[in-house]
């Protein structure tokens, strides 16, 4: 049958259903794999599904689309959602991100005006210069419709030159070319199957002839090679792309003993480092690291550094010192000092001890000293700098929730600082000669509508009596009477905090009359490594029992009710999700999940999850599997319970988490489910992770987000209209 007339077909069949019943009921049907581990049998009813090539399949996830996007689009004020985000954005001149800044003071940035969907590449030869356009990325395909996104930029040490990566469909995977900044023409050579976003990015060599970077042996995102044997190489510059050098992978250092999953990073910190250092993560904080003189590099003398067992989290080096952050035994992380060539992180100098409260979450050195950042429950931050051996606070005019700070160079006192808040675009600040001067290249706007939030930071108590931190934002006036939409975020992995910063997205949901508010749960970094591990493999229920305490606390304090309570996460945070909705269906009355992991037993059958293994645990350990399958909020579906409405949405060019996670939830929810609440599915051919999305796409995605949470708890603007 002709494809239009299949999908004519979809269509007129999603009519029908939607004027004759509110609940979704196309169901994929079961086919059922039994799976043992460690003697238990496992049933996954939807196994089939991961193949999302099968034409059952494809056409269910068509149908589910078709329907999901019925409801939807009834909702006729989305459309004002939408405008709200561009009227905001057409308020600023322009949006400027990506910053580079050499040491000869060059600023390399992408700015976006408010009638662009894509940024373009721009240049000051320093802070006060003009403002040059190097590149606009419309130019990289000019014979195809597709819109191409900047993802990374790095010129050269000298500012001469600079890689420019470019992904397209939300991939972030890309390619990279090469522009020279005098003259503004393109380098001829394109080189392809990298991702520098996610690997360090790329490492120009002191004499500026050439790159190091991260070489993948297969782009395709649903291959079970796509992160397995990545190798960092060298390009120079005019010599063929194709044929690239090995200076650290698998291959190339057996000695090492590398692992097939290890992603071989290096780093030269700075122009005059004498070391190249290498770094093999994952999905975890912690790596093992190697070194090797830098007149060395093509060679194969690389020598080992620190281990993952020293729980290092970031590092400098200066000469033969290497300056790392820490939680060996230090929790909330200490600053130490020791020397390259024969490093003692058994028992270094320590520069900043741990603090009690506080967690050290950034360091840079200039010549001047150190500088580092301490953060209290994630969300109040301080800058202090290291001197004389004594601990001097830089104070600001206002109180930021997230500081972060990068050093022009050791051979400089400038230390460039970007600070944000709750309700404050991100501000960027000068530290030199003991002055603190705000240099904003981002348009900094004063918005009335901020004056009428309140934002409250409180504690709740856990199930084992831990201090949760949540943070709650709201309208003036707001009455704490149980009648308001909230909506609940979370994420609670890898030891990442949500910080503080401005998104519009939560400004309109409270300017709608709306309860915001973050649950700074367990397996984040808010309070710490103790609080990352404390949501870590076989403790990870914490994470969503964490959850669940704080939605209780909120109803309890009349914030809301669970008639009008939704949630909202994605990635990992479709582990928070998953699990609290299949623990406590009662409790929510809608969930959104983005690209969820919410198949944990099957984490290691996607491209990257054996590197994932380090976060979550390993099938093979008996304990670490009971913590996976713990974990899996697919297999704790029960047939015959109501639960809440769901949006779940993915992306079929997602590098981080394949889309089939999404498709069996939903698939095995819908069927299990017995009440009225719609469970809707949206798979996006033309999207990935929601990262390198272009502004049309992002403004959408989100004002999907919130209509359909208004929708489900109840507001009267957000009902679908009848057909």
């Amino acid at each position: 049958m002709h494809s239009k007339l299949i999908l004519l077909l979809i269509f007129f069949q999603c009519s029908l259903l939607i004027t004759a019943q509110s609940k979704v009921n196309f169901l994929l049907p079961q086919k059922i794999a039994i799976d043992e581990y460690h003697g238990q049998k496992i049933e996954d009813p939807y196994r089939y599904a991961e193949d999302l090539n099968i034409s059952k399949v494809k056409e269910w996830i068509t149908k589910q689309n078709c329907i999901s996007n019925r409801f939807l689009d009834k909702i006729n004020k989305k459309q004002y959602l939408i405008d709200q985000q561009a009227e905001y954005d057409r308020k600023k001149s322009f949006v400027i991100s990506k910053l580079k800044v050499t040491e000869n003071d060059n600023h390399f940035y992408l700015k976006r005006l408010p009638n662009e969907n894509t940024p373009k590449l721009y240049y000051r030869a320093t802070f006060s210069s003009q403002e040059e356009l190097l590149y606009d990325p419309i130019n990289y395909d000019s014979n195809s419709n597709i819109e191409y996104v900047i993802n990374y930029i790095q010129p050269s040490w000298d500012g001469t030159k600079i890689v420019v990566s470019l992904t397209k469909k939300g991939r972030e995977i890309s390619e990279m070319i090469i522009l020279d900044v005098i003259s503004k023409k393109v380098h001829p050579e394109v080189i392809k199957s990298v991702w520098p976003s996610n690997t360090g990015g790329i490492e120009w060599l002191p004499d500026n002839s050439g790159f190091i970077y991260v070489h993948y042996t297969t782009t395709d995102v649903t291959s079970k090679q796509f992160l397995l044997n990545t190798k960092s190489v060298v390009y120079k510059l005019g010599e063929n792309p194709n044929e690239i050098e090995e200076v650290f992978s698998k291959q190339h250092n057996p000695k090492l003993n590398l692992k097939e999953a290890d992603m071989p990073i290096t780093s030269f910190q700075h122009q005059n480092s004498k070391y190249l250092i290498g770094i093999t993560p994952a999905a975890g904080n912690y790596y093992n690291s190697y070194y090797i003189p830098i007149h060395q590099i093509k060679s194969n003398n690389w020598k080992p550094l620190f281990k993952k067992s020293d729980q290092i989290k970031g590092f400098i080096s200066k000469g033969d010192s290497i300056v790392f952050l820490t939680s060996k035994n230090a929790s909330n992380f200490k600053i130490c000092i020791t020397s390259i060539k024969n490093p003692d992180f058994e028992n270094p100098k320590v520069l900043v001890r741990e603090k009690r409260d506080e967690v050290i979450t950034d360091l840079d050195l200039t010549k001047d000293g150190l500088y580092f950042v301490t953060t209290k429950n994630g969300v109040n931050a301080k800058l202090f700098k290291l001197e004389n051996k004594k601990q001097k606070e830089i104070k600001f005019s206002q109180v930021y929730g997230d500081l972060r700070v990068n050093s022009k160079g050791l051979n400089s006192s400038e230390l460039w600082i970007t600070a944000k808040g709750w309700t404050t675009d991100n501000k960027r600040y000068e530290y030199n000669n003991e002055k603190l001067i705000e240099k904003n290249l981002n348009e900094i706007i004063d918005n009335n509508r901020f004056n009428e939030i309140i934002i409250e930071e409180v504690e709740v108590e856990a199930h084992d009596g831990k201090k949760i931190p949540l943070s709650i934002f709201y309208k003036k006036g707001t009455k704490k009477n149980s009648k308001n939409s909230l909506l609940l975020y979370g994420y609670g992995a890898y030891g990442i905090s949500v910080k503080p910063s401005f998104y519009i997205d939560r400004l309109l949901w409270i300017l709608e009359g709306g309860v915001y508010a973050i649950a700074h749960v367990r397996g984040g970094g808010e309070k710490g490594e103790a609080w990352h591990k404390g949501g870590y493999k076989s403790t990870k229920p914490n994470t969503w029992k964490d959850f669940i305490s704080c939605a209780e606390y909120l109803i309890s304090n009349k914030y809301t009710s669970k008639e009008k309570l939704a949630t909202w996460s994605g990635s990992a945070g479709g582990i928070l999700i998953g699990r609290a909705i299949t623990e406590r269906p009662d409790l929510f009355a809608a969930a959104i999940v983005e690209f969820g992991s919410l198949n944990m037993l099957r984490s290691e059958m996607r491209p990257n999850g054996i590197a994932n293994i380090k976060e979550f645990g390993a099938l093979k350990n008996p304990v670490e599997f009971k913590g996976l399958l713990e974990m899996d909020a697919y297999h704790h579906i029960q047939n015959n319970v109501k639960y809440p409405a769901t949006l779940i949405t993915a992306g079929l060019n997602d590098a981080r988490v394949p889309a089939w996670f999404s498709v069996k939830f939903a698939a095995r929810l819908q069927r299990a489910n017995i009440s009225n609440n719609e469970n809707l599915l949206l798979i996006d051919k033309n999207t990935g992770h929601g990262i390198d999305d272009t502004k049309l796409k992002s403004f959408n995605r989100f004002a999907t987000i919130l209509s359909f949470a208004l929708w489900q708890t109840g507001h009267p603007d957000y009902q679908p209209s009848q057909p």
